[in-house]
Order: structure tokens, then sequence, then C-alpha cells
């Protein structure tokens, strides 16, 4: 059974392996030329090293179950936000007082040029799987790569300290003016209460049953003031029937001073049983006319007139007792209208309770509510205090250095091997271009093939071209192999 060739079944193939080997030399040559070009151009080339330090994210040394962290940051977020300020003014004076890169030979020629030069050459790639960052920095001279590598990654961990440090105060900071500004209110609610409490003591609920007592209390007090003055006045009734006695004798004149005087005496203590002071002006004044009367008729102060002729000592005590029994129902009912107003103001509280008892309920509903904030204010407070602290003894998540920069032995830049396959991809492909601009203008028939095609008439006979004919037969054996 015979075997078919690849090229017999595909004559475009065919062709085109024809072109190559006939025009190969037109891409061999461009493709070394490509070669060494790229290996000339590796050896001109600056050669730029990468120095890399690896910086472990270590986690909070204390127990998250005792301490929870204030700081809640995502560590590659911080490495982000640190890596924005790197190339600032102040870190770059930092790297430059450190290693002196300004004013060396091929280095930057002040502070602007560095800091662009580590902004396009700076590498960060964080590893969150693993926490840990690969901190690269490519540079001219390995020894200065290393260094600078290693200086950034001191800075690194320094400000991610200083950082974390920064947001525990401020966070207390805020968490403590949180809780002053609700401390505030509270006293101030406290206050509010304590005057309300003051001002409206007698109309709350709290106070409702003592002014109930005191209301039942004065009217029980009231009935018995009434019987009280009842009683009086029917006394009173009989005494004034017993003073109705036959008049005097004609002979027997009576001193119209001495009934003034009773009267004043009377008058006065009737005034005085109804709670006016001496130094009132009605008081005074009596008291001033009984000392005239008493001057006049030749009385010690305080001293009872004789008895006038007529006129027996048991008249006398009846008068007496009349005048007593007169001022005690003065006395009673001034007391009786105390209470009455009493009972009336009691009223009034017990109708206003139920609205300030409201106002008193929303004003504890406030407090129990700022209460509660204060609390929770508070156990956050002393929880940032803790945090802070733990930020402070540097206990909290932080950066350090597992694997320091050392300078490379190789070059991370030039390549030498992918300017080799540049140089080789770049010459290739322009001698294919030129192969091709050939075959375009190169309008000669190569094969009876194309002949055929173009003159469509049979041929007859073909001369054979004995070097392409050992050409073609070598082509064959070797596509042949390459299908076997």
């Amino acid at each position: 059974m015979s075997t078919v060739m690849p090229a017999q079944q595909n004559p475009l193939l065919k062709e085109y392996l024809d072109i190559l080997l006939r025009r190969r030399w037109w891409i061999i040559v461009p493709a070394v030329v490509g070669v060494l070009c790229s290996i000339a151009l590796f050896f001109w080339s600056d050669k730029l090293y990468r120095a890399r330090t690896r910086v472990q994210i270590r986690p909070q040394t204390i127990s998250r179950n005792l301490l929870s962290p204030i700081v809640e940051i995502d560590s590659t977020d911080l490495v982000t936000t640190i890596t924005a300020e790197i190339t600032s003014e102040k870190y770059v004076q930092e790297v430059e007082d450190e290693l002196h890169l300004i004013g060396t030979p091929g280095g930057p020629k002040n502070l602007e040029d560095l800091a662009k030069r580590l902004d396009r050459r700076i590498s960060l790639v964080p590893n969150k799987k693993n926490n840990y960052f690969d901190l690269s920095v490519t540079w001219e001279d390995p020894r200065i790569a290393a260094s600078i590598a290693n200086e950034l990654a001191a800075i690194y961990i320094r400000r991610n300290a200083e950082i974390r440090q920064r947001m525990a105060e401020e966070t207390l900071g805020k968490l403590r003016e949180n809780r002053e500004q609700i401390e505030r209110q509270l006293y101030d609610i406290r206050a509010r209460i304590h005057k309300f409490r003051s001002e409206h003591k007698f109309e709350l609920e709290s106070y409702q049953k003592t002014n109930q007592d005191i209301l039942q209390n004065n009217r029980v007090e009231i009935e018995r003031i009434d019987a009280q003055i009842r009683d009086f006045k029917d006394k009173i009734r009989d005494l004034e029937l017993q003073l109705e006695v036959p008049p005097a004798k004609p002979d027997a004149v009576a001193d119209p001073r001495v009934a003034r005087l009773r009267e004043a005496r009377r008058r006065r203590e009737e005034l005085l049983g109804s709670g006016y002071k001496e130094a009132h002006p009605s008081v005074a004044a009596l008291t001033r006319e009984i000392a005239r009367l008493e001057r006049e008729l030749g009385l010690a102060p305080g001293e009872e007139p004789a008895v006038p002729e007529g006129e027996s000592l048991q008249l006398q005590q009846i008068a007496n007792e009349k005048a007593r029994l007169q001022r005690e129902i003065a006395v009673l009912e001034k007391k009786r209208e105390q209470l009455v107003a009493e009972n009336e103001e009691i009223e009034r509280r017990l109708e206003r309770t139920p609205d300030f008892q409201i106002q008193l309920d929303k004003l504890l509903h406030i407090e129990e509510a700022l209460q509660e904030q204060y609390q929770e204010a508070r156990a956050k407070e002393l929880d940032a205090e803790e945090g802070a602290a733990v930020e402070e003894f540097k206990q909290g998540e932080r950066f350090e250095i597992l694997n320091m920069a050392r300078p490379p032995s190789e070059p991370f830049w030039p390549d030498l091997k992918l300017f080799i396959f540049m140089g080789l991809a770049v010459g290739g492909g322009v001698g294919i271009g030129l192969v091709l601009l050939l075959e375009v203008f190169d309008q000669s028939f190569k094969s009876e093939e194309q002949l055929a095609a173009a003159i469509d008439l049979p041929i007859l006979a073909v001369i054979p071209d004995l070097e392409r004919a050992a050409e073609r037969r070598r082509t064959r054996r070797t596509v042949t192999r390459a299908a076997g």
C-alpha cells in the first residue's frame, strides 16, 4: 500500500515550502543579523539590578479574646496607603539622609529626581494568603538597590506603627469626646428632673397618696371645727340670756371709761387670738388706748377696774366668758378658712397630677436612654484605652522584615535570552516580509502547476530541471520522514 505525502495532499503547502526553500537565505540572513544586533544591544544597554525585601505582617501578640484591636484596617490597604506616601518629600529626604544618593555618578540630581526614580522603580507585591508583601527596588547599582529596599522596608515598618498609633489615639479621642458629650447631656437632664421634682413635688404621683390623706384629714378637721363653733355659739346665747339683769339703781352712775377700757381689752385679745402680731397697726392702736385709759382711771397695767355699784361679780364673770368664747370662735373660723383654702389647693394639685407625671415620665425616659448610651460609650472608651495601650507598646498587628534584601549578583535588566528572542523574531519577520515582497514582484512561473493554471491548456511534456528535481526529491524525503 502506497503512502501519500502531505505535500501531495495540500498543493498550497507544497508551494509555500518551495518558496521557503528557494528564498531561505532571505530569511536566515536577517534573522542572524537581528540576533547579532540584539546581542550587541544587550551589552550596550545599562544594567539594572533588582533587590527584594520581604516584610511579614505579624498578627496581634495579645489574644483577641482578651483585647480586641482598636485599629480596624486591612494591612493590605495600609500598605497601599504607605506606598502612596513613600515618594513624598519627607520620606525621600529620609532615604537621601541615610544613603546619600544625590550627586553620585549616574544618580539623581535632586530630591524631585530621586522621588521620580523611586516612583518608577518601586514594586510592591502583597500576598494576602501568607500575610507578607515583597518590596522590590530596581537600580543601576546592586548595593544601592538592596540598601534602598531595606531602608524603604524600615520606613514601612515605622510608618505602619505611627499610623496605627495615630489611628488608635484619634479613635480614643473621638470616643472620649462622645462619652463626655453624652455625660453632659445626662447631667443636664438630671438637673432638669431634680428642678422639676422640686417645683412640682406636690403635683406628682409619688405625693398623690399624701395629698389625699391631707385632704381627708382637713375635711374631718373642718367638720370638727364647725361642730365646735356651733357649740360655742350656743353657749354664747345662754350667756347673753344670763346677762339680761335688771337695770342699775338710779343713783349708781357708771364711769364710761371703764366700759371703753373693757371693750378695748376685748378687741385686742380677739386680734391677738386671730393671729395678729403686737406690731400690727390695729393692735398697737388698741394697746395705746388701753394704756391711756388705765392712766386716767389710776389703774396699774392689766388691773381690773372696781365693779360698779349695782353690778355683781357674777355678771362680770359671765361677760368675760362670753368674750373668751367669741375669741375662740374667731380663731376657729380663721383656722377653718385656712383648711378650706388648703383643700382647694390640694384638689387643684390632684387635677394637675396626670399632666405633670407625663412630663416627668418623658424626662425619665430620656435619662434612661442617655444612661444606656453613656454606659455603652464608656465601655467603648475603656476598650479603646486598652487597644491604644496595645498599639503604644507595639503589641498590635505590625510589620517585620522576614528577608532582608541583598545585592543581586545578576542584573534584572536586560535579559539576554529575551534580547536574542526579540532579535530572532524581528530579523525573521523582516526576512519573511522580504520574501513576500519578492514573490509578489516576481511574475515568472516556478512550476508546471502554475503554468497549467495560467494558460488553461493541457501540458503534454515537461523538461525537467535536474537540479530542482534533485532538490524536490530531498524535500519529499524530508517531508516523508517528518510525516512518518
